[in-house]
């Protein structure tokens, strides 16, 4: 069945799709993450020799706003279409995330701690002799080393190097006070909060300990206050950039200008493999003069209160878009309970308002939970989520089983669970595509639509999960057209309108992935969906045109 099968389509190019989903966005929006891997060494990269050339003035599409509530924002100046680049522009510094473990100063791979190589000049972990980040100011630039040198890593005292990784990204960035003044004069103009980050209390103290005594025990000449701004600059407005799992934070000159909103208008990719470690941001839908330019600072696929508690500790701003202002989160109930008494739809009374009661709003029921009530469900729920392996399927499957009646079909944590299993089936043992039987590959169709319905809320137009997504969809039913076909169960009519469908799918996914970075996962899906589509057009030697 396999092989006649694969005369057909092609299981591997499915398959070439890497599962892989990234952590994109201004923040740490934290979600599980599938990983099948293409292992890619990095010391056979070739980086781009030049970055991108700035954006004629001419050919802006933006203009810049500045409002009290907002401070400085884009607004479009003219008509945009969908996927029109809007900013593509070089880092003005990387490095580090905090919270990374022992990785490559160059190029931020993980490292294994027994076998790591050392920078033949400061001694600092690096990944090897010849990494590509070596020398680049995107990565182990030569004034860092120098400045290194005289702070060599005490490597019988790992966890303490690693503590020390969080005080990398902010000595990069007050480096090029003096090695790049044009960089850090764009850097000085971003917003730190100081005063909001000083007054909460905890982030200050943790700054303060990780960041300024640690320069202070280097013996670096910088002045407190100027550090804790670096500290603020970055928290508040850089990019975590690179595959799943970032390792690596960047700022940018004009990106970090996008007002936030939970249901963006843009979608971004930064090309790790290019010169300066560019980013991109696309329109995702089409705006009109005038509209807004915006993108997500925390994970769509979260609830209300989990955004927007993100946005306020990360941020320092309380979030009152549509989406967070409407208890049904656009009509997707993405924040949904179940109501134990009548099965009805349990909702945040007032979404902005944390500490309100949320109520049942169906079948005239009076029943209502305490937003702490609330919360510890919450956290019991997330808690039992997380624990979770990222390639279990029963797991998955079972979470959802089990609290169904709790939360709502489409609950965040729902729509969490079916897009780890919309990954997973087809590709990890037991549930190979071409293995899967009739009922395994409708199931994951059903998981597939029921995404695309939420996504085109709230990520709306070219996403990349909805891209992922419709890639995902494709392979079980062109598994279902093939073995009808085999068995001559299906008509001529029937296979074309099939086909049809499929081709459109495939289509749209080829070119929405078709922005990322060609080796990036989902540069490869979009790779093996024009593969399958022109594996498709065989069968226009028997059905006649498809499309």
């Amino acid at each position: 069945m396999y092989e006649c099968m694969d005369l057909i389509w092609n299981c591997n190019l499915y398959l070439v799709g890497v599962l892989q989903q990234k952590k994109r966005g201004k923040g740490d929006g934290k979600n599980k993450e599938n990983i099948i891997e293409v292992v890619d060494d990095c010391k056979d990269e070739e980086p781009s020799p030049e970055p991108p050339a700035p954006v004629e003035k001419k050919n802006v599409c933006y203009d810049i706003r500045e409002s009290d509530v907002m401070g400085r924002y884009l607004v479009a100046n003219r008509d945009i279409r969908a996927g029109e680049v809007i900013v593509e522009e070089p880092a003005i510094a990387v490095g580090p995330c905090t919270g990374c473990g022992l990785i490559c100063l160059g190029c931020y791979r993980e490292l294994d701690e027994t076998s790591l190589a050392k920078c033949k000049g400061c001694k600092w972990p690096m990944c090897s002799s010849s990494c590509p980040g070596s020398g680049k100011y995107t990565g182990h630039s030569t004034y860092e080393c120098e400045t290194l040198k005289g702070i060599p890593p005490d490597y019988s005292k790992l966890e303490d190097l690693k503590d020390s990784y969080q005080a990398l990204m902010p000595l990069r960035c007050l480096l090029l006070k003096t090695e790049d003044p044009a960089k850090w004069a764009a850097l000085s103009a971003m917003e730190a909060h100081n005063e909001m980050r000083r007054a909460r209390g905890d982030i200050w103290p943790v700054n303060e300990k990780n960041v300024v005594q640690r320069m202070r025990k280097w013996k670096l000449q910088y002045d407190d206050e100027e550090i804790h701004t670096v500290c603020g600059i970055l928290e508040v407005n850089a990019f975590e950039v690179g595959g799943s799992g970032a390792n690596a934070r960047a700022l940018y000159d004009r990106a970090y200008l996008l007002a936030h909103d939970c249901t963006p208008s843009t979608t971004h990719t930064d090309a790790e493999r290019a010169a300066a470690r560019p980013l991109t941001i696309r329109a995702s839908v089409p705006h009109k003069a005038g509209d807004l330019i915006s993108l997500c600072y925390a994970y769509t696929l979260q609830g209300t209160l989990k955004r927007r508690e993100h946005i306020k500790h990360s941020k320092f701003f309380d979030c009152c878009c549509k989406r967070c202002s409407d208890p049904t989160e656009l009509g997707t109930f993405a924040s949904a309970f179940r109501c134990p008494r009548c099965a009805g739809r349990v909702l945040p009374a007032a979404p902005l308002q944390p500490l309100e009661l949320w109520r049942c709003i169906d079948n005239a029921c009076e029943y209502t939970m305490t937003a702490p009530s609330v919360q510890l469900l919450l956290k019991r729920l997330t808690d039992e989520f997380e624990q979770i392996d990222a390639n279990d399927v029963r797991g998955y499957e079972g979470f959802l089983h089990k609290y169904r009646n709790v939360i709502h079909p489409s609950h965040y944590l729902c729509l969490s669970a079916k897009h780890s299993l919309s990954q997973l089936y087809g590709k990890v043992h037991d549930y190979m595509i071409h293995e899967m039987p009739e009922a395994e590959l409708n199931r994951k169709i059903d998981i597939c639509r029921d995404l695309m319905k939420a996504f085109d809320v709230i990520e709306p137009g070219y996403s990349r999960l909805r891209g992922v997504t419709l890639y995902e969809l494709h392979a079980p039913l062109m598994i279902l057209t093939t073995r009808d076909f085999e068995k001559k169960a299906i008509t001529k009519d029937n296979l074309r309108t099939r086909l049809k469908e499929i081709v459109r799918y495939l289509t749209e996914s080829a070119l929405i992935l078709g922005f990322e970075p060609p080796q990036s996962s989902e540069g490869l899906m979009a790779s093996a969906a024009r593969d399958a589509l022109k594996k498709i057009k065989t069968w226009e030697q028997i059905i006649g045109k498809i499309s």
